[in-house]
């Protein structure tokens, strides 16, 4: 009977060159060839020899250096020298640079400001003045005025009424008046006065077309604008004629009262100075 061959790990003849071979001491397991193998069993087996294979890397460029020559000086390949251009001596270091100072803007921002704030605070305060400082306003017709004396002439006060009509306005009127006088040196000289009291927007537009509108009561001629003194406002003369005689045409309007005055006799300059005199006497600022 042939005897099989000793299969101890230790008496195995080795195998052809680059096999694997058994390197272990482990006993063969009891139970055959069939028994299934564990895990325990394979702890000392060989590890096959393997070569890992390494990717090989991608090609790498050529770098090439080019030479640039390096200019001599600092405009050198620039083009020619700027005139009166010298190279700094060697050595030279350029002085540190000089900073200026800002200046602050804030200043004129606040001036401008200021400015701005009273410029449309005087605007406003000189657009606003006239309005408040001559309306409201009244009429005292008793009122004492020099150089001239009141009177009742009946058919000076008829043409007085009539006359009053004239006036002319967008608004209504607060009140109307009417008084006549006469020149306290000659009795001849008769002054009629006629007006209203209303807020008026525009004196110069209202005084102008209440001088046209009685021009087609009595001759009016040679329209003249004349200063209204420091009662402000408008004031115009012109000269007239009235029942056959000569006569002088005033008038005056300012933000709360109109006001016409017919005076016979004088002329334009003297009627435009007693206008001022009648004005101050006989209108009241409420």
């Amino acid at each position: 009977m042939t005897q099989p061959p000793d299969e101890s790990p230790t008496l195995r003849q080795p195998a052809e060159p680059g096999s694997p071979t058994w390197v272990g001491s482990a006993s063969v397991p009891p139970g055959g060839s069939r028994r299934r193998r564990q895990w325990e069993d394979t702890l000392d087996l060989p590890v096959e020899p393997q070569t890992l294979q390494q990717p090989a890397a991608p090609p790498q460029p050529e770098i090439r250096y080019i030479p640039v020559p390096v200019p001599s000086h600092p405009h050198a390949g620039y083009g020619p020298l700027p005139h009166g251009y010298r190279p700094p001596p060697p050595g030279y270091a350029p002085p540190p640079p000089v900073y200026r100072r800002r200046r602050r803007k804030w200043p004129w921002v606040l001036l401008f400001l200021f400015a701005l704030c009273a410029g449309c605070c005087g605007g406003s305060y000189a657009w606003a003045r006239p309005y408040w400082v001559q309306y409201p306003a009244s009429v005292d017709t008793a009122a004492t005025v020099p150089g001239l004396t009141r009177t009742d002439d009946a058919a000076a006060k008829k043409t007085a009424e009539q006359l009053r009509t004239s006036l002319t306005s967008d608004h209504l009127d607060e009140s109307g008046f009417t008084v006549t006088y006469q020149d306290a040196a000659n009795r001849q000289q008769r002054v009629i006065v006629f007006g209203a009291t209303r807020f008026i927007t525009d004196p110069a537009r209202d005084l102008d077309a209440s001088i046209r509108k009685l021009g087609t009561k009595i001759q009016i001629s040679d329209v003249r604008k004349v200063d209204p003194g420091v009662f402000g406002g408008e004031q115009r003369c012109a000269a007239s004629r009235m029942d056959g005689r000569s006569a002088a045409v005033c008038g005056w309007s300012d933000h709360g009262v109109i006001a016409i005055a017919v005076f016979t006799g004088k002329s334009v300059d003297q009627a435009a100075a007693t206008t001022r005199n009648l004005r101050g006497s006989i209108v009241r600022r409420d």
